[in-house]
This record gives C-alpha cells, structure tokens and sequence, in this order.
C-alpha cells in the first residue's frame, strides 16, 4: 500500500506534490520515532533531575519535530496539497531555535554554577542567557515570517497566470526573509561560541589561581555537548543557506531527498539525543544550579523600590529646575542693579583727573 512513485513527474511544472522527489515513508518514520523517544526521555529527565525551567524548551523542540516527521510520514502516503505540508515544513523550519536556546540556557547555568564571579567579560549569567535567547527569539519571528510565506500555496489548477506569478514572487520573498533569519542566527551562533570558548578559558584560569569552585561535576562534558549541538546547528544552517542561496526551491539540494536527511533530520536529532546521554541534570545538582527565584513578595518590594527611586528622581529634577529658575531671577535682578549703579556713577567717572604739580602758586 502507499502511493507509487513511477506514475507521478516530481518536477514537472504541473505537478501539484509538496515534494520534488520520491518522499521514503520508512526514513520518515524512523525519524518521527527517533524525535518521539528524545522527547519522552527530555520530559523524564526533566523532573527527575528537577530542571523543568531548564528543559521545557528542548521539550518543545523535540516534540515539534517529532510531529513534524509524523506530518511527513502521512504526506509520504498522499504528497498533495498544502494542507499537512504548511504545518510541516514551519515546524522542521523553527524547532532548531528552540534546540539552540537550549543551549544558551545551559551554558548561562554553567556560568551561574562553576564560575566565581558568575559572569563573562562583565555580563552575568543570568543577563547572558536573557541577552541570546531574545535574539533566538528575533530570529525566530523572522524565520517564521519566512516559512510562513515560503510554505503556503494559494493556487491550484485553475489559477490565472498572474495569480501563479504572484504565488511565485511571495514564496521567493518568504525565502529570502526566511534565510536572512538564518544568517542573523548563525551569527549569533558564533558570537556565542565565543562566550563559550570564553567560560573554558576562564574556568581553567580559576582552577590555576586555586580561587575556583569546588563542585562535585566536570563542566568539560557538558561543554563538549554545547560545542557539538551548535556544530549540528551551524551544519543545518549551512544547508538551508545552500539550499535556498538561488532564491528558488527547485535546486540541487531540494530535489535529492538524501540531502534533507543527512544535513537537516541528522544534525537535529544528533543534538536531541545528545543532550539525553549527557542531561544537565546530571552536572549541576543543587540549589545553585539554577538562578534565583524571587518570591512575588520580594518582586513586589523589588518594584516597589524601583518606583520610589523614580519618584525621588523626579523630584531632584524638578528642585533643579527650581533652583535654576530662581538663580536666573537673581541674576537679571543683580544685572538690573548694577546697570542702575553705573547711571547713577556715570558723571563721576566723566570728570578729569588732576595731577599734584597742576596746582598752581597758592
């Protein structure tokens, strides 16, 4: 059962497939599996290790992905019609973003639990991790603007030619917002394996000075798992950029299946599954691990601490404004009576000045 491939033209023009190859059912569901086990060890892992703050993201991820591959496997069996495609290619489009502010997330705990200082070139973790996961966030708006418009099809087989050319124009246009996305997040991509390389340098230099914290765990493993998920995510970049650099869908890469599944379904579930052999639950343990809660009490003394001292600074403003008011008003009032002064003083200053030896013989 299933759909034959040998009686459909994937590249044909008036092919209506959401594929421009031969779709494998066996490698979709193997890869919805492989998502799918990831995603229930991420959630066990999550409570027993305590780090649902930390892990709902990879959760989120995983799950998308796993039913993005479950989407794919369907449309194997039926590749028409944009109805389970457009779903499809936006969640094997975005889940990435979450995997890689996974990552941004645990290295800003690892900042927060190994380093004395907690920070790196003067940025504490905590603002560290809200800094990179706001650009995913940037990114991830973007890259959805794209899909969105680089996935959905308006037409069918009744459509006029100007109606065809206007599709076309759109989904190039949602391809070219779509890799500029990626290219934003890929830059981000590098900057933060600086930051990273940089939390290696420095917990070595810590450990040298004997000024480091003693913890039961090893950062190097987690920190090799770090460097390997941004690697697969620069690696899946890299094949979207390829991939749409000719502002069209039909090229090389996306007319071989192969290549979807070596550079795009690999490199995402190798960081997946990655992060379940090497969870970081397991290296940071503890009350320290995490950053602090603030109780709503404390936020609200937190706010309300912050409003006074806007209110105070207001206030000195306006005093300010007062006093330099005031000095003006003394001021033309001091002008005012020195030119009164000089009108009064004016004559004497006319007279001519006599001499001693001017004086004649009495």
């Amino acid at each position: 059962m299933g759909f034959d491939c040998s009686t459909h033209d994937f590249l044909s023009p008036d092919s209506d497939s959401v594929f421009f190859y031969c779709p494998s059912f066996p490698a979709a569901i193997f890869f919805a599996v492989i998502f799918g086990l990831s995603t229930l060890t991420h959630i066990f892992q999550a409570f027993y290790h305590h780090k649902w703050r930390l892990s709902w993201v990879i959760v989120i991820g995983a799950s998308w992905e796993t039913v993005a591959f479950g989407l794919r496997s369907k449309l194997t069996q039926s590749p028409f019609g944009p109805g389970l495609s457009v779903p499809m290619s936006i969640l094997i489009y975005l889940s990435p973003l979450l995997v890689n502010a996974y990552a941004y997330m645990v290295l800003g705990r690892m900042v927060w639990y190994y380093l004395s200082d907690k920070s790196i070139a003067r940025i504490r973790a905590p603002r560290l991790t809200v800094i990179f996961v706001w650009l995913d966030i940037i990114a991830f708006l973007v890259q959805l603007v794209g899909a969105s418009m680089a996935s959905f099809r308006d037409t069918d087989s009744n459509s006029t030619e100007k109606e065809l050319l206007d599709a076309a124009k759109a989904q190039k246009l949602g391809l070219n917002i779509y890799t500029g996305g990626i290219a934003f997040q890929l830059f981000w991509i590098v900057v933060f394996f600086i930051f990273a390389w940089r939390f290696r340098v420095k917990i070595v230099q810590e450990r040298n000075q004997g000024c480091s914290i003693h913890r039961d765990s090893n950062p190097t493993h987690l920190l090799i798992v770090l460097f390997c998920t941004l690697l697969m995510i620069a690696t899946r970049i890299i094949f979207r950029l390829a991939e749409f650099s000719a502002g069209t869908l039909y090229t090389n890469l996306t007319t071989n299946e192969a290549y979807f599944y070596v550079l795009e379904a690999s490199p995402m579930a190798i960081a997946c599954l990655t992060w379940n052999f090497f969870h970081p639950g397991r290296f940071l343990v503890g009350p320290d691990s995490e950053f602090p809660r603030l109780t709503r009490k404390e936020k609200k003394a937190i706010k309300a601490e912050k409003k006074r001292a806007k209110q105070e600074k207001k206030q000195e403003k306006k005093e300010e404004k007062q006093r330099n008011k005031e000095w003006k008003k003394e001021t033309r009032r001091a002008r005012g009576r020195r030119e009164t002064d000089d009108m009064e003083m004016g004559p004497l200053r006319d007279l001519p000045a006599y001499r001693s030896d001017d004086i004649g013989p009495a």
